[in-house]
């Protein structure tokens, strides 16, 4: 009966815990982002911009990127994206959020304000 109440407690301790950076590699560090480089396209009839993150994981881990935005829409994923801005708000400043996440989910995060300029 002891034995149950061991493998019992360390099945709950084990599934309790929620942060799977912590179980799978305690020493693991969160991707960081270098720089962000924004290039508009001139000629295109609808604004748009080429994306680029610039970004590393100190562990050496493999990263993934996620893209959002306040209006808009993406075409592309990883580290470069083209975001299209629609008409409607082609005239505001618009926010764009870049997550990074590396093999464990740990993140870094940034967000900017792009607003196209006048042709």
């Amino acid at each position: 009966m002891r034995y149950f109440w061991i493998i019992t407690f360390s099945i709950i301790a084990f599934f309790s815990c929620n942060n799977k950076d912590n179980l799978l590699n305690p020493n693991n560090r969160p991707p960081v982002i270098d720089s962000i480089s924004v290039n508009f396209d001139m000629i295109s009839i609808v604004p748009a911009a080429d994306i680029i993150c610039y970004a590393h994981d100190p562990d050496g881990d493999q990263i993934r990127y996620r893209w959002r935005a306040t209006a808009g829409e993406f075409i592309g994923s990883g580290y470069k994206v083209k975001y299209f801005i629609p008409p409607c708000c082609d005239s505001i400043t618009n926010k764009i959020t870049i997550e990074v996440f590396d093999i464990y989910d740990a993140k870094a995060s940034l967000t900017f304000s792009i607003k196209p300029p006048r042709k």
